[in-house]
């Protein structure tokens, strides 16, 4: 048997794809990774670190902006949209400078790559053979079925973050993480938003108390929420190709006229399919991504495929997690492994943030006999008060007699920083008997947590027990 070029060659260089070629180099296989153009990711360059700066300087205007009642006052704010652009392009500089360790011993090329059999593959004019591929290559923003659309300059993530000067008005096509994100940022900024959600709540995966929460603070702060409805026409007057869009919605039975300097498309994203001659290696898929099984397979055995391009959960995290179990299952596939996503955290990047992990209230009651909740007010976590940030709350689901989490819903300033712990539990089935004595520093925003495990403890069957118990031996004593 003639020796392949590769061990193992990875198309695309995001999240998922980098993971995989350290895992593989790591283990002394020799690895490829092909990507267009630059090693990142969408979520480097159009997502997850892009919007972050963006969020973190719209953060730092709106505290100067509402910071007199604590004492502070400033005469004037002054947003120089252009310097916001500097400072979110240096960061994503910065982020790009510290992923070369990901390709130490790796092959890295670029270009155009198209499967020519389930083990050959062609990159520009080269001839490339590999024992096995992952598919890695990501999704682009979906491009809604809209008249007039096309006929007009809109943005999407992919050029949202790259504006160096702020439209007066701008209308959202999307309520999900992505539109609440860059809505809340951009009205901080001064931008007059509207968002057009077809649910009937924006963030519709959350719970709907966390819909509802977060729905409220972007009113509070002037973003307009339109729900249950659908845009059905976009227009703009032929001289006057960057001015103004007059769009119609559909809410109900009732139609709407809106205006806005600006339009920005957030819904939803599609695989990067398109070009790689799937076909010529036996992989199926369809309009929502590559089919895989458990272990990241595709119809062709030695083919596997992660993140965005499989659809399902589109998070930086789950693809770097997904890049590591389908290095496995390449490498050794017999000793493969399954991806399991019950501990699945993820959070939208909304000030206060929304956090989550695990299963819904309704997702619980689902797959258990025995369901409870105990939710806790965030304004009574002390570092919450002190740094003027109340609003929101930390909402567990448990299960079973013993109390297991099962789900945990966060509202709250830095909510996302405390699904690591509630992660480690739910992973190793910790229940609530187990976390309560967990000792936390003093003050954080960490003991919301501490405080949460002990109100559960207090109303669960182990402390009724205890009380029991020691009722019985206080009245023998008596």
């Amino acid at each position: 048997m003639a020796r392949m070029d590769y061990d193992l060659t990875i198309l695309g260089g995001g999240s998922g794809g980098l993971t995989a070629a350290r895992v593989a180099a790591s283990l002394g296989a020799r690895t490829l990774v092909i990507d267009k153009e630059r090693l990142g990711g969408d979520c480097l360059y159009t997502g997850c670190v892009p919007s972050k700066s963006l969020i973190h300087a719209a953060r730092m205007a709106h505290q100067a902006k509402t910071a007199s009642h604590v004492g502070v006052s400033s005469i004037d704010i002054n947003i120089d949209m252009g310097q916001i652009a500097t400072y979110i392009q240096g960061v994503i500089a910065h982020v790009h400078a510290a992923e070369h360790v990901y390709t130490d011993d790796v092959t890295v090329k670029f270009g155009t790559v198209t499967f020519l059999s389930p083990t050959t593959l062609l990159l520009n004019d080269e001839k490339i053979s590999s024992k096995a591929t992952i598919i890695a290559t990501g999704s682009h923003p979906a491009h809604p079925k809209i008249e007039g659309l096309e006929d007009i300059a809109y943005l999407t993530n992919e050029s949202v973050f790259e504006l160096t000067q702020l439209p007066s008005s701008l209308l959202i096509i999307g309520g999900g993480p992505i539109g609440v994100e860059v809505g809340q940022a951009l009205t901080r900024l001064g931008v007059q938003v509207t968002i057009v959600q077809g649910p009937e709540r924006i963030l519709p995966k959350e719970e709907p108390d966390v819909s509802a929460a977060i729905s409220a603070v972007l009113q509070s702060e002037g973003v307009k929420l339109i729900t249950q409805a659908r845009v059905l026409k976009i227009e703009q007057k032929e001289e006057q190709k960057e001015g103004k869009k007059y769009v119609t919605v559909k809410q109900g039975e009732q139609l709407l006229s809106l205006e806005a300097d600006a339009i920005f498309v957030a819904a939803g994203r599609l695989p990067n399919v398109e070009g790689l001659q799937l076909d010529a290696a036996n992989v199926d898929y369809n309009e929502q991504g590559i089919k895989v099984d458990d272990y990241l397979r595709t119809s062709t055995p030695n083919i596997l495929a992660l993140g965005d391009v499989i659809g399902g959960y589109l998070f930086t995290h789950v693809a770097a997690y997904q890049g590591s179990i389908a290095v496995r299952n390449a490498l050794l596939p017999f000793a493969k492994k399954k991806v399991d996503y019950r501990v699945l955290p993820w959070c939208t990047f909304t000030d206060p943030e929304a956090a989550r992990i695990g299963l819904t209230y309704a997702e619980a009651q689902q797959r258990y006999q025995k369901v409870r909740v105990i939710t806790f007010p965030w304004s009574d976590i002390d570092r919450a008060q002190a740094e003027d940030a109340p609003i929101g709350f930390i909402k567990l689901i448990l299960a079973g007699k013993k109390d297991e989490i099962v789900g945990a819903h966060i509202v709250g300033a830095q909510a996302g920083e405390l699904l690591g712990e509630v992660a480690v539990a739910m992973q190793h089935h910790l229940t609530i008997a187990d976390l309560v004595n967990v000792i936390h520093p003093y003050p954080t925003l960490h003991t919301g947590l501490q405080q949460a495990f002990f109100e559960a403890y207090l109303s669960s069957s182990a402390a009724r027990s205890n009380r029991s118990l020691v009722s019985t031996v206080l009245r023998f004593r008596r």
